[in-house]
């Protein structure tokens, strides 16, 4: 809870130095992966699963900020209705305050876990019912 008003400020600053929607994903920037195209490609060449990937609609992020260009994609061995989310982002202070949202988001809540890795203005996010060692290999084949 203390963490709380902390994600609160960081978002209010972010939300003041941005726009009111994220790029679109156009094949550039993104730091170290470029694409999210180009991040999923990576996850497939590791022999990861990344099933059935979306762009992301505003309904989809929920409570999370609107900040990055977001794609889901399904995880068929956790469950019919498992998913993983995968946000490019402009600026890494983006990439931060939503990494943030679902770090306190899972303490607030057992049922919300998830896990989350970063790189550069890339952040992915998986369903925390993933075994550890599974995740940390999408966690190594980020580009």
């Amino acid at each position: 809870m203390r963490q709380l008003p902390l994600l609160l400020l960081v978002l209010l600053v972010i939300s003041a130095c941005g726009s009111d929607a994220p790029a679109a994903d156009s094949g550039g920037g993104g730091g170290a992966g470029g694409t999210s195209d180009a991040v999923i490609a990576a996850f497939k060449a590791a022999g990861l699963e990344a099933e059935n990937q979306r762009a992301m609609t505003q309904d989809d992020y929920g409570k999370a900020p609107f900040l990055c260009s977001g794609t889901q994609f399904s995880l068929p061995s956790l469950g019919a209705d498992k998913a993983g989310h995968l946000f490019i982002c402009e600026l890494r202070e983006q990439m931060t305050a939503l990494k943030t949202y679902y770090n306190v988001r899972s303490q607030g809540n057992p049922e919300l876990r998830s896990w989350t890795f970063s790189k550069d203005t890339v952040l992915l996010q998986l369903d925390g019912s993933m075994p550890r060692d599974k995740a940390q290999k999408y966690e190594a084949a980020l580009p």
